[in-house]
């Protein structure tokens, strides 16, 4: 105690609506080990209890306004206290009204000081009020964009890691004992500075004017944040709406702004105003469009008024007396707030995904308490693990896929999966391109799961390859996980949902789908599942809230983007839904909040994969579509099995139960019956749309309609009723006689185990031989590939042995790619004609046609009908330039190319050509003809002007040139890049609106706050 009395300490108490948190702070004053030699309080007119909790404890109280901010509160205290003698060690210690300081605060806070006479000011080290092992500060800064920066990790937990007396920029006012002196030489508080950040521009000042802050943790406080924390009203003059981030945030502006040095203030107005502008975002993604606002007005606040800056950087210049830059050291750098965001963002994701349960586990040592340390422990058995039908339904799983895709562990394509290209940036060049390098050209819009499988390839390092073989590897499990999420909702039993999401997961679909290579199936076998799960309750659909509702509207519009045959289904569900509303005679505001919803799920998911589906409605055939290669599916007899047939499926001797499952549990009493209505309805869908041809993908003939993505619906609804029907079948087997049931049950368990012995041996056996295998030799040769952008007509042969065709198209000097046949334009049908003749030999005119759409070569693939190629060697026009075992090509001669200029007497010639765009020169008057197709977004530049745009007897775009000089091609992508914004909007405003929201720090309760 002798070190101690000398000073001479004035507790300086704020109140304002404190009684909450003013009865542990007043005691904890009165039980100081080094009592304050006089304690004052100062009310800004509390409008609770707080006035009389001061006079009930006798403490001295003097009243103030209430928007009395907490500098001129202390000011107040300090002008009533005797005039500060020269020469005594006078210090006030700050104390508001939510904080409390242990016993020994006030000692070890003097203690600190004894041997530092430099020292102006030195706080405590603040602990939580509920949670008094989290530490809130042990000296605070402020970094470069206004936060108040502590150095400490997000609720960083205390034990004693910070312990020690450290230099400082500066302290929290709660708990500072300051030099009265010193603080009476700078002037006090900045009175701009009401409440928040104060301490920051006080310890800021103090430091310049050559004096020490310190803090030292012996000194411990426990600190609620009342006012930061929204516990209570911001009144102070000045709080713009009394919103306590927005004062946070324009005082921590103002700080920097009157502090730093004259030379940092545009750096750091650019850092404080983007900082705002980024934090603004963040919280309109969280849903606070008030937090977002405080923080642009923070910002403005200050630019409206530049005097306050200026009048305050004169004032500080006053009492400056060494350099700005000793300030440096105690500013965090950049490197450490990037590494504390990211902890933090990083801890908010952990959090959400992996919540900590409130009990906590018992510890390893009680449980082994009771038992025999001596005896020793069982060995690791395998067979009980195996014994766990999850555990062993994955592995065998695994194993079967790994087996039966021994020919696929590389960069995939055949079947309806075209090869990927070599990385994301293609993808995405491809996505954003309003113009696609494709037979004859096309400006179709990109379908939107180029961009989801772009984005994916962006997380595997760009792979694009890897990402789809690891995709068509993954795909039996990641179906199987799914269904097994659902189907666990319908039974607890593992020996029955185990085995049904293994079936599903080898459903003749399934096999198909991963055989051919069909994308959109797969991911509807994946997201299917999850659908009945996030919308608990579909008929009562009112009952869901707007953020599930919101989240399955993105879960559909990316099964949506992958086949518009989802709007389709969902057209129908929803449709009959409505229906059915309608009839119920419902009132009408619960018959339009099922509206809202039940249209929500039909419309939004379409118009996110605008503009392709916008284009669905000029050409229907899309919305029977799936990516890819359009390969043509089974007939109607093997897809009413669940079969979808075509190239790489089950043959038609495996037959599965899903039709006899449906029928079965459309007699069922249970819920079982309601599965089969559905099951039954997408396998009745299946068959209808199996009966039809469509002309998609640029091809010119129908092609049987591939109908997967139904015969997903009815293969779910199938194993749902099986789970729910097996479910409750031992106990009514057993309480019962032998009757039809045991009958059904035996039949249903036969063909359910023939389906899976066949299903199984095929598919690692004659299946594996599927038409997608990994490295596959492309059908155009390599020297053809040598010359960019050059058109080439290619003829192969395509069918079985007994039923070949032949198949035409038109490449660009490389094997078509991903996303490549989804926008491809239909055949033109002056070449069509053309080839059709070339190949039965009357093609005179042929070459003429090839030359005047800028066909340069025809090619054809090995095997050949040898008739073919000696007939086209025969016909003029066409000169043989190679014939190898890959096959034989002819160039057609005259003048053929991209561009092509004809000039006024009629000279033809070819211009330089880019890829899209071009830039060339052209000798004189005359037409260039542009050999794509007509696209009004096409223009040529002369100039500074545009030329006049036509078509030609072709219906190629021409333009006409009226003199010689310099020329620009370009293909004007204003259209696309709007459709692109109007999309990232759309699909921003949905995920926000889909997230779950913040929450304002009022919200928040104090459990949480501890």
């Amino acid at each position: 105690m002798a070190v101690t009395d000398r000073h001479l300490v004035t507790a300086i108490v704020v109140t304002h609506d404190g009684e909450t948190w003013l009865p542990a702070v007043v005691a904890a004053l009165a039980s100081q080990t080094r009592p304050a030699d006089q304690i004052v309080a100062v009310d800004t007119d509390s409008n609770d209890s707080s006035t009389k909790l001061i006079k009930a404890a006798r403490i001295p109280l003097i009243s103030a306004d209430r928007d009395c901010g907490f500098g001129d509160a202390v000011a107040l205290a300090v002008a009533k206290m005797p005039k500060h003698i020269e020469g005594n060690s006078e210090w006030i210690w700050l104390i508001h009204d939510d904080c409390a300081p242990t016993p020994t605060a006030l000692e070890k806070l003097l203690e600190a000081i004894e041997d530092r006479p430099q020292v102006a000011m030195v706080g405590p080290k603040l602990l939580g009020w509920h949670d008094r092992t989290h530490i809130l500060e042990a000296g605070i800064s402020i970094a470069g964009n206004g936060a108040r920066w502590t150095g400490l990790e997000t609720d960083e937990y205390d034990q004693g890691q910070h312990d020690g007396v450290h230099d400082v920029l500066s302290v929290s006012t709660a708990g500072a004992l300051i030099r009265r002196d010193i603080f009476e030489e700078l002037g006090g508080f900045d009175s701009n500075l009401s409440l928040f950040r104060d301490d920051i521009d006080f310890g800021w000042r103090a430091r310049v004017a050559g004096h020490g802050v310190i803090a030292t943790t012996a000194a411990v406080a426990h600190h609620a944040q009342a006012s930061a924390s929204e516990r209570r009203s911001v009144d102070v003059n000045g709080a713009f709406l009394h919103r306590p981030l927005l004062l946070d945030r324009r005082n921590a502006a103002y700080v920097l702004l009157a502090n730093s040095s004259w030379w940092m203030i545009p750096w750091l107005s650019i850092q404080l105003l983007g900082s705002a502008m980024a934090r603004s975002i963040g919280y309109l993604l969280a849903k606070l469009p008030g937090y977002a606002a405080d923080e642009l007005l923070a910002v403005a606040t200050l630019i409206v008024k530049p005097a306050e800056i200026v009048k305050a950087r004169k004032f500080r210049k006053t009492k400056r007396l060494v350099s700005a830059r000793v300030i440096s050291s105690y500013i965090p750098p950049r490197w450490s707030q990037i590494r504390l965001s990211a902890a933090r963002v990083t801890e908010v994701i952990r959090a959400r995904i992996l919540p900590v349960p409130e009990s906590s586990s018992p510890s390893v040592l009680s449980s082994l308490e009771e038992e025999d340390l001596l005896v020793p422990t069982q060995r690791f058995q395998i067979s009980k693990v195996l014994k766990n039908p999850a555990i062993f339904g994955y592995l065998l799983l695994a194993i079967i896929t790994l087996i039966q895709s021994r020919n696929r562990l590389g960069a995939l394509n055949g079947g309806a999966l075209a090869a990927s290209p070599s990385g994301a940036r293609d993808l995405w060049g491809f996505y954003f391109e309003s113009w696609h390098q494709v037979g004859m050209g096309s400006s179709h819009a990109s379908p939107a799961w180029i961009a989801v499988v772009a984005l994916a390839s962006t997380l595997f390092l760009g792979k694009a390859p890897l990402l789809i073989t690891l995709f068509f590897l993954a795909a039996p499990l990641l179906i199987m996980w799914s269904a097994h999420t659902f189907l666990r909702k319908l039974s607890s039993n593992q020996f029955i949902t185990i085995p049904a999401s293994f079936l599903y997961a080898l459903s003749p679909v399934a096999l198909a789908s991963v055989n051919s290579g069909r994308l959109a199936t797969l991911v509807a076998l994946i997201i299917a599942p999850q659908i009945p799960m996030i919308l608990s309750d579909w008929k009562q659909v009112e009952t869901n809230n707007w953020r599930r509702i919101y989240a399955l509207t993105i879960l559909l519009a990316v099964l949506t983007s992958f086949t518009l045959i989802t709007t389709l289904v969902s057209l129908g569900v929803i449709g009959i839904a409505i229906l059915g509303d309608y009839n119920e005679k419902l009132e009408k505001p619960l018959f339009l909040a099922r509206l809202y919803k039940r249209l929500t799920l039909l419309i939004f998911p379409f118009v996110l994969v605008a503009p392709y589906s916008f284009e669905a409605l000029i050409r229907p055939a899309r919305f029977l579509a799936e990516p890819g290669l359009n390969l043509a599916g089974g007939p109607t007899a093997l897809v009413l099995s669940g079969n979808p047939g075509g190239a790489g499926s089950l043959p038609w001797w495996a037959i599965s139960p899903i039709l006899l499952l449906l029928v079965i549990a459309l007699f069922s009493s249970s819920n079982a019956r309601s599965f089969a209505q559905v099951g039954i309805s997408f396998l009745s869908a299946a068959v209808l749309f199996s009966s039809i041809s469509i002309t998609v993908h640029g091809n010119s003939a129908g092609t049987r309609t591939w109908v997967g993505t139904f015969l997903v619906g009815a293969t779910l609804a199938s194993v749902a009723a099986g789970v729910v029907i097996l479910d409750r079948l031992r106990t009514v087997l057993i309480a019962s006689n032998i009757h039809y049931r045991h009958i059904l049950a035996g039949l249903l368990l036969i063909i359910t185990s023939l389906y899976s012995l066949s299903s199984v041996g095929w598919s690692i056996t004659a299946g594996a031989d599927s038409p997608v295998q990994s490295n596959m030799k492309g059908v155009m040769p390599a020297f053809l590939t040598a010359e960019a952008d050059t058109k080439t007509l290619v003829l192969r042969e395509v069918g079985a042995e007994n039923s070949k065709s032949i198949q035409y198209y038109i490449s660009r000097g490389e094997d078509i790619s991903l996303g490549e046949p989804d926008v491809a334009p239909g055949q033109v049908r002056a070449i069509e004609l053309a080839a059709q003749e070339l190949i039965d030999g009357s093609g005179i005119s042929s070459s003429q046609v090839f030359s005047s759409y800028g066909i340069k070569y025809v090619f054809v693939k090995n095997p050949f009908s040898r008739n073919v190629i000696r007939t086209i060697d025969g016909l003029g026009g066409f000169a043989r330039t190679s014939a190898t075992s890959a096959g034989v090509v002819w160039r057609v001669t005259g003048v053929t190319g991209r561009i092509i200029f004809t000039a006024k007497d009629g000279t033809r010639s070819v211009l330089e050509a880019g890829e899209v765009g071009a830039r060339t020169t052209v000798n004189g008057p005359g037409s260039i003809t542009l050999t794509e197709t007509f696209d009004r977004s096409w223009q040529i530049l002369q100039n500074g002007y545009r030329l006049d745009r036509a078509k030609d007897e072709q219906s190629l775009p021409q333009f006409q040139v009226k003199e010689a000089g310099e020329i620009s091609l370009l293909h004007d992508g204003t259209i696309r890049r709007a459709w692109l914004s109007l999309q990232l909007i759309a699909w921003t405003l949905v995920i926000i609106l889909a997230a779950p929201a913040g929450r304002r720090k009022r919200e928040i309760s104090e459990k949480e706050l501890a």
